[in-house]
């Protein structure tokens, strides 16, 4: 099964609740809403979407399929802006 981690190029921080991160090959900044900042907090080690679920689930009032698909959705566009990796 597909686990995800951070890139290790993605530079980050908090502004607040939210975290603020950039891609240095890109010169792009991003910020992340609460819920993603506790996604990227996780993801300091490698999470299935499965994982994730599990804990996201746990701690935010939302059912199974809808925290599986925003999650899923998430992690592509993390995935295409190059902030996470897949660790296999």
């Amino acid at each position: 099964m597909v686990s995800y981690i951070r890139n290790s190029k993605t530079i980050s921080g908090r502004l607040g609740d939210e975290m603020v991160m950039m891609d240095i090959d890109r010169g792009e900044y991003f910020s992340l809403n609460p819920v993603a900042t506790r996604i990227w907090d996780l993801l300091v080690q490698p999470f299935t979407l499965d994982d994730l679920c599990k804990i996201l689930s746990s701690e935010y009032d939302v059912e199974p399929g809808q925290c599986r698909s925003e999650v899923e959705q998430h992690l592509m566009e993390m995935m295409n802006f190059g902030l996470i990796v897949q660790y296999n």
